[in-house]
């Protein structure tokens, strides 16, 4: 990971944020030391970062300054912003960064749903439902999710 993608991955937890998900303070904090670690700096960064077990009700506070410092901006509207998040969300599906069932998830209920059911994602939508419905063998479902995100990222939205 660059420092530029730690600033890009506070980025997108700042927007998955402004749609209402929360994150468990470790994540937080682990995301804010990596960016440290890479050379990201802002004030709040390395209050973020330093927290202790027993501070981490600071967190979610402090990872709203470090968004602040680092002059990170999203789109205006929601739709927007909920569709970057599911292009964000489908890189961390093919990088496996993300679970393909967890990630289509997200999609699902944070994005397709959302966005009023875009056909696009219907093919996504319809892996997952069929990945978490156990008829099949889970294996060859989720990688017809990661294939399909990998299709849906070479395709101009």
């Amino acid at each position: 990971m660059t420092a530029q993608e730690a600033v890009e991955c506070i980025r997108m937890l700042g927007a998955e944020r402004l749609i209402g998900r929360r994150h468990h303070p470790e994540q937080l904090i682990e995301t804010g030391l990596t960016a440290l670690v890479l050379g990201v700096e802002t004030e709040s960064l390395v209050l973020l970062a330093g927290l202790s077990r027993a501070e981490h009700e600071r967190a979610d506070a402090l990872f709203g300054l470090v968004v602040g410092e680092l002059g990170l901006e999203f789109p205006g509207d929601a739709d927007g912003l909920r569709r970057e998040l599911v292009h964000w969300w489908l890189r961390l599906i093919v990088n496996g960064s993300l679970a393909p069932g967890a990630g289509g998830d997200l999609i699902t209920y944070e994005g397709w749903r959302a966005l009023g059911r875009p056909p696009r994602l219907g093919a996504l939508v319809e892996r997952t439902d069929a990945f978490h419905e156990g008829a099949a063998p889970r294996g060859p479902l989720a990688e017809s999710i990661v294939e399909e995100a990998a299709r849906l990222l070479r395709r101009p939205a």
